[in-house]
């Protein structure tokens, strides 16, 4: 063979080489798959758990007429600050005024009959202490000393009939006095006026049963924010824990505040406290929690929507991953990963065991991350604290500084354990 033709040899040799190392390589880079990944880091994380309410006076009371008249003057305005005691509205006293003269009358006229019925008893008396003189004397008969003996005790019972008339017509007019005094509404407490729901000329109930309310005075040195917490994040709350309040209609104000109160009981999402409801097993619950601020604004009214961010823990410079990292994977009995779609069907999102594979126990499931080492997405299992906002504290299974595979989540559902990987470097401006 020439030396050309040896040449022409070679150089085809190394051309199908260089083509077969070509294709391998191509579809090696072909094969693996595009991850996202994340140095692990230390850094602080907080954990949060933020409801809504709405802002109301720690301290209030609904003003109401303990009895029904027409309001005939008001005697304050809503914003105006009053004291314990102070009148705050009156309500026609006219039948009133009238029935406790007709009551001072009454009592005259009872105590007018009870000294009559004392001087009879007294004439009585006397009679019977003659008769019992003259029957001693054997001058009167048995029938008239009888008769002026039950005479007297006639006259004690009526005496005593009468002292009770007095004592009744007495009471009927305090109360006569006391609903004259009740036209006039005080004050219960030092406070504001924050709602005053009737004016002058309209009428009261008045009834103990159905009170109408004519104000509302309220304690604004202390507000608190109602709010609805998800079962979910109940176990974490604790009291005496400090909240930020954030009121809608006051952006640039950050409050304050301190959780004084936990609901004991859950509530049907959507349902009023206390209300009851039968088979509400898979229906979302919530717990009224209370957030104290004990020095509210100037500018924070009743009745404004807020949200409270309470603050449930916190950790400085702790390994953290992305929460989205963070992945459930089944292991078997020999430690292994279940892949997805190979231990079971259920794995694989078909919903029901496969046939091979019905009746084999289900392995244990953990949380855990995919690790980067040689090109490789390797799961590890890891032991998580602290739940924050966007990142998990670590306590075990990862260390400072290891490669993480942290996106994208449709990838990281179907990732496999030793997969195959490469690095996805997205765009600027896309991460």
């Amino acid at each position: 063979m020439s030396k050309k033709v040896r040449i022409i040899v070679a150089l085809i040799v190394v051309l199908v080489v260089g083509a077969i190392v070509a294709v391998n390589v191509t579809r090696d880079r072909r094969s693996r798959i595009a991850v996202q990944t994340q140095k692990v880091e230390r850094r602080d994380v907080v954990s949060i758990v933020t409801a809504s309410g709405e802002i109301k006076p720690k301290r209030y009371v609904n003003v109401s007429s303990d009895i029904p008249g027409r309001i005939v003057k008001l005697f304050v305005r809503e914003g105006d600050r009053v004291r314990e005691g102070q009148p705050l509205c009156r309500i026609d006293a006219t039948r009133y005024e009238a029935s406790m003269r007709g009551a001072d009358a009454a009592l005259q006229g009872s105590r007018a009959d009870l000294t009559r019925a004392l001087a009879d008893l007294k004439v009585a008396q006397n009679a019977f202490d003659r008769t019992k003189k003259m029957y001693a004397d054997k001058l009167v008969s048995d029938q008239v000393f009888d008769q002026a003996e039950a005479d007297v005790k006639m006259r004690e019972a009526a005496v005593d009939s009468q002292r009770r008339r007095v004592t009744q017509t007495a009471a009927a007019g305090e109360s006569d006095r006391d609903n004259l005094t009740k036209t006039t509404v005080a004050s219960p407490m030092d406070g504001v006026v924050t709602l005053l729901q009737k004016e002058e000329g309209e009428t009261v109930a008045g009834t103990q049963f159905s009170p109408t309310v004519i104000m509302t005075v309220a304690d604004l040195s202390v507000m608190e924010v109602e709010i609805m917490v998800d079962e979910t994040d109940i176990r974490d709350l604790k009291l005496g824990e400090t909240a930020v309040v954030r009121v809608d209609a006051l952006p640039d104000l950050k409050i304050k505040g301190e959780v004084t109160e936990i609901g004991a009981s859950a509530i049907v999402r959507g349902s009023t406290a206390g209300q009851t409801t039968t088979n509400t097993g898979n229906q979302a619950k919530d717990f009224k929690v209370t957030v104290t601020i004990n020095n509210p604004p100037a500018q924070l009214r009743p009745g404004l929507n807020a949200t409270a961010d309470i603050q449930t823990a916190k950790k400085d410079k702790v390994v953290v991953v992305p929460i989205q990292a963070v992945v459930i994977r089944e292991l078997g009995k020999d430690g292994k990963v279940v892949d997805p779609g190979v231990g079971s069907a259920e794995a694989a999102g078909q919903g029901a065991p496969s046939s091979a594979n019905a009746g084999k126990p289900k392995g244990e499931e953990r949380e855990g991350v995919f690790v980067v080492s040689v090109k490789q997405a390797l799961f590890r299992p890891v032991k998580t604290g602290v739940l924050g906002e966007s990142d998990i504290e670590v306590l075990e299974g990862v260390k400072e500084g290891d490669e993480i595979v942290t996106g994208s989540y449709k990838t990281l559902r179907t990732l496999r354990n030793e997969a195959r990987v490469k690095v996805d470097v997205p765009p600027k401006g896309k991460q």
